[in-house]
């Protein structure tokens, strides 16, 4: 909620919490809580999964279109530097760049992503 934007919702569903920014998810819960989906880039979510096999996986729509969703992370198995720093890239996906830039331009110098 510390990011620009950010509004709370529950899963139409699944009744869990789900976080976007300007409409469009960046993070859901899994059913449990124990888990977490990042809407990140196809592309690091399979890198992330093959680096860390066991508390990572790249998770698609088991329906017809099989599309992509994003990075499934058992939260009890990262580090919560490593969680801060998914949180911090799924919004970076998903909110629109003139935002992610004036975040940039609001954040102190050491900040950094």
């Amino acid at each position: 909620m510390a990011l620009p934007e950010v509004e709370e919702t529950s899963h139409y569903r699944f009744h869990v919490p789900v976080f976007k920014v300007r409409g469009r998810t960046f993070l859901g819960m899994g059913r449990d809580q124990t888990t977490a989906v990042f809407c990140i880039s196809e592309q690091q979510a399979d890198r992330a999964a093959a680096a860390e096999p066991g508390a990572c996986e790249a998770v698609r729509r088991q329906d017809a279109r099989k599309s992509f969703l994003g990075l499934q992370v058992v939260l009890g198995s990262v580090p919560a530097e490593r969680v801060r720093s998914l949180v911090e890239e799924a919004w970076r996906t998903q909110a629109p760049a003139k935002l992610a830039a004036a975040r940039d331009r609001d954040r102190p110098a050491s900040a950094g992503h």
